[in-house]
């Protein structure tokens, strides 16, 4: 059974005496346990060790309440003397806060992957389908094209598997059980 470092989650070898990424002293760490997120940084910009599903879905919950949220703010104040149309400051804000989304989002979808099994190239896939769909993105009311909807469908059912993917129970090469207290 493989141990890891209470302290930052490296996976520790049985002959090491210290942690090899932080250097904490092995006879301090517990085997086999979750380390708990503390922070933004770690919460929503971390891409070690492994993130269940229930946490997967609150924090991507709460980065899509924010971005909207954001997002209405700077409408509302870059909004012109027609208030229906969506003027081109409007678009290029809506492009930036939607991007700098996606860095969150790329860490939340690998530490998913990783609670899977699985490396991180799916989460590089979905998130340059997602930037390529921000950049390309058209707020006039015609109807997409066909492009953008396949686009659209693949980035949903990557978003469905990110969701609703069996984690694996125990321990693997990324790290403790996150359901494991």
């Amino acid at each position: 059974m493989s141990n890891f470092c209470s302290n930052c989650g490296a996976q520790l070898n049985e002959h090491d005496n210290f942690c090899p990424r932080c250097g904490k002293k092995t006879s301090e760490q517990s085997a086999s346990r979750r380390v708990k997120d503390n922070g933004i940084v770690e919460n929503f910009l971390s891409r070690d060790g492994r993130l269940n599903r229930w946490r997967y879905f609150k924090r991507s919950f709460l980065l899509c309440v924010i971005e909207s949220f954001v997002m209405l703010i700077g409408m509302l104040f870059l909004a012109g003397s027609d208030p229906t149309i969506i003027s081109s400051a409007q678009s290029i804000y809506i492009k930036i806060i939607a991007l700098a989304g996606l860095v969150p989002q790329f860490c939340l979808a690998v530490r998913r992957l990783h609670d899977m099994d699985k490396d991180d190239t799916l989460a590089y896939v979905f998130t340059a389908l997602s930037v390529l769909n921000v950049i390309t993105m058209d707020f006039s009311l015609d109807d997409q094209s066909a492009w953008e909807n396949i686009l659209a469908i693949i980035q949903f059912l990557i978003g469905l598997y990110l969701l609703f993917g069996r984690g694996t129970k125990g321990d693997n090469q990324y790290g403790a059980d996150p359901l494991e207290d």
